[in-house]
């Protein structure tokens, strides 16, 4: 596991890093040539900045990177300012069919996760669950490639929230094995509703990353019924859970604290609402936000 975590942090950082390069050095013939990679090293990075976990790569990383990769379109523009569109003779396929290629591949791949960040599907506005601390939703969007809930008809619309510290890392490490050196472990949960709490579920211990309890999927959680919703919040932290089924409760009443209980490889608040009436997952929104993975909340 902690190879994955390292592959996809080491991607995150290296290929925007080549993609900038190759950008600097740029030495194309024609405008249309230096258009063309420019445009291939748009549709790419911006995958990389939509997709990757920037939680682990670290929040600082995606706007250093970003500014470089910025840098490097300008200079490569202001060196080709002045060539020709096109040379005579030049074949457009031959000479730039891969690059057409890669773009009629991966151009639609992006309006697919934009569609899948911004997609509205009837949200449900409730509060943001947790308190004291800048958070970064892991996994959270309309599409499968943001979000690993996606394909679950109750958790379509699931989001799997963690948080960073003051240089923008989830953790002290790649996937240390204590809880609690990731920051968000022992944050407080708050209800995100008015309502009545449905279940609650603690005494699970809090596991070591990346060991999960997969006979107890949610570990310790609460469910809470709102209205015609239902609100599951899971992973909770063993012996912080505050309150007990029948209970009425309040918007920002007290719930736990995030733990690592359940089927969760690492610290981080699970939430995900349904219909009460189909079982169907809903989106929600905090405060006007519809949350997609990299979404920030400072609370």
């Amino acid at each position: 596991m902690i190879a994955v975590v390292a592959l996809l942090a080491f991607v995150s950082i290296a290929l925007p890093l080549a993609f900038a390069w190759r950008l600097w050095r740029l030495d194309e013939p024609t405008r249309l040539g230096w258009l063309l990679v420019l445009a291939e090293t748009a549709v790419f990075v911006a995958l990389i900045m939509i997709l990757a976990r920037w939680d682990i790569a670290g929040l600082w990383s995606r706007l250093a990177l970003s500014g470089l990769v910025g840098i490097a379109g300008i200079a490569s523009a202001w060196r080709h300012a002045s060539r020709p569109w096109r040379l005579d003779g030049l074949s457009l396929w031959p000479s730039y069919g891969s690059r057409l290629a890669a773009l009629a591949l991966f151009g639609p791949a992006l309006i697919y996760v934009v569609v899948g960040l911004l997609a509205r599907h009837d949200p449900r506005d409730l509060t943001f669950p947790l308190t004291g601390g800048q958070f970064v939703v892991a996994q959270g969007g309309s599409a499968g490639i943001l979000n690993h809930h996606h394909s679950h008809r109750a958790q379509r619309h699931a989001l799997d929230i963690t948080a960073v510290g003051p240089l923008g890392f989830r953790a002290s490490g790649l996937l240390p094995d204590d809880p609690s050196l990731y920051a968000v472990f022992g944050k407080s949960v708050i209800s995100p509703c008015d309502g009545m709490v449905k279940a609650a579920v603690d005494g699970l211990p809090d596991l070591s990353p990346p060991a999960r309890d997969k006979a107890n999927p949610a570990g310790n959680h609460v469910v809470l019924s709102c209205g015609d919703l239902e609100v599951e919040l899971a992973h909770l932290r063993m012996g912080s859970v505050v309150v007990e089924a029948g209970r009425q409760i309040r918007t920002r009443d007290p719930i736990g604290q995030v733990g690592n209980s359940g089927t969760s490889t690492e610290p981080h608040l699970h939430i995900h609402a349904v219909d009460a009436a189909s079982g169907m997952g809903i989106q929600m929104s905090f405060e006007g936000v519809i949350p997609a993975r990299n979404t920030q909340f400072s609370e």
